[in-house]
């Protein structure tokens, strides 16, 4: 037998035994423990040797997924829920590259889903949580997005073309990812939308936006654009042949509105702007109404993500160092990570 075909082989049977490990493990887990809307993932660490750990909203019951064998150490990091919350999808380079690699969400099972050479990173899962898409940096270091089935682990071009592909957004139905795409000179020439299962591609904006994030109903998109001269948040309604209408801009300030994510009732859209001079939290209804500012902090805050139950999670430096602070809806704010110790990237 030839090496490929003996790779093809082992390919295939570990992909096999991934499927068969993830079935178990959501069996053993069923009970939902983290399920619960509660527990909060994040990462832990300064960069180059992170690891992945979760708590209650409240900073207690902190447990650590990823531990290094003795003598060895990892990077790991971005943990990403899978839909019900049974699983942890992450970035770690304990095999070299940044790859994808997935874990129950106590720690056990864990196990790598790419082996491409290269590193690969904004994780988006299917909202059946039997796929993933990602983007995968290209042998000449463009990046472009992929996504891969669980049950094959064979990853796939979104599309082929030279041009960058970012930001890959999986809409809750299921049924396209939003998506980025930038020049050669790494200009945004736009947003596009992509069924993974056929061959249309939709371009549903122009050039100068990008970081598309869908409305929980996948009705509508939000996204960033430089269009207007500033750095600004616009909504755009999507229907079953592209955009409806014009987008909305929903934020206009000379500053910088950005990273925009929808509450999971899709009445409010979060996001970060400097309008103030430092990077505060800021919410506003998705027609660009009721602006409200959350925080009027000294510092810079970032990763920003909303609860279920309309709670937001958010990353702010104190004494010197990252640390995840919970707000609630009446805007009572807690610390819920402390120490010598950074933690961000948090996932609600």
């Amino acid at each position: 037998m030839n090496s490929y075909l003996k790779r093809k082989k082992s390919f295939a049977e570990f992909a096999l035994s991934i499927w068969a490990a993830l079935s178990i493990g959501l069996s053993l887990t069923a009970c939902g423990l983290f399920a619960e809307p509660g527990y909060i993932a994040y990462t832990l660490g300064e960069e180059g040797s992170r690891a992945i750990a979760v708590s209650m909203p409240d900073g207690t019951d902190q447990r650590i997924i990823t531990m290094d064998p003795a003598g060895s150490s990892s990077d790991n990091f971005a943990p990403v829920w899978s839909p019900d919350r049974q699983h942890l999808a992450f970035i770690s380079n304990r095999d070299g590259n940044h790859e994808i690699y997935l874990a129950i969400a106590d720690g056990s099972n864990f196990m790598r889903l790419t082996n491409t050479g290269v590193d690969e990173s904004q994780i988006s899962w299917s909202p059946k949580g039997d796929r993933i898409a990602y983007t995968s940096q290209s042998d000449n270091g463009v990046p472009q997005v992929h996504w891969l089935n669980l049950s094959d682990l064979r990853p796939n071009r979104l599309l082929f073309g030279s041009d960058s592909e970012i930001d890959p957004s999986w809409s809750p139905s299921g049924e396209l990812i939003a998506f980025s795409v930038l020049d050669n000179n790494g200009n945004s020439t736009g947003i596009f939308l992509r069924n993974p299962d056929g061959v249309n591609r939709i371009q549903i904006s122009q050039s100068n936006d990008r970081d598309p994030v869908w409305s929980p109903d996948s009705k509508q998109l939000a996204f960033v654009s430089t269009r207007d001269g500033s750095e600004d948040i616009y909504v755009v309604e999507i229907g079953e042949n592209g955009p409806r209408g014009q987008a909305l801009r929903i934020t206009n300030t000379p500053g910088r509105d950005f990273a925009p994510v929808w509450s999971q009732n899709g009445q409010r859209i979060a996001f970060l702007s400097d309008r103030n001079g430092n990077v505060d939290i800021f919410t506003v209804s998705p027609n660009g109404e009721d602006l409200e500012t959350l925080t009027r902090s000294p510092v810079d805050e970032t990763s920003v993500e909303w609860s279920n139950d309309e709670r937001l999670v958010f990353e702010s430096i104190t004494s010197g160092l990252s640390q995840l602070f919970v707000m609630n809806s009446d805007g009572v704010q807690k610390q819920i990570t402390e120490g010598s110790i950074p933690s961000s990237l948090p996932q609600w």
